[in-house]
């Protein structure tokens, strides 16, 4: 999402953009899914390993799973923050509009 500012210094939100961006990390967000789904049958294969490698292999699992759990939490977060500085914009835009017009 770009702050591009108009004639008079004010800032002006594209909401085409912006949906353009909330699509963008939906996209990256369906990867990280992909991303766990190629890992939980590498998981299943560690099951067949003893020792050492098992245990490393298990514990870097658990760690790229939590990972990904995180990365995920960020791209709905991103979402939402970005629909959220949408919505004020769009409220702002109204009370001015309200205000320009109770002025005529």
């Amino acid at each position: 999402m770009s702050g591009l500012r108009d004639a008079s210094g004010a800032i002006v939100i594209d909401e085409a953009e912006a949906e353009e961006d909330i699509r963008r990390v939906q996209i990256a967000r369906e990867k990280l899914e992909e991303a766990r789904q190629y890992l939980d049958p590498a998981s299943i294969d560690s099951e067949r390993m003893y020792g050492m490698t098992r245990d490393a292999l298990e514990e870097q699992f658990t760690r790229m799973n939590k990972d990904l759990n995180d990365w995920q939490e960020f791209c709905d977060a991103t979402v939402s923050y970005i629909r959220h500085v949408v919505a004020e914009y769009q409220r702002i835009d109204r009370e001015y509009a309200a205000k320009a017009r109770e002025l005529k």
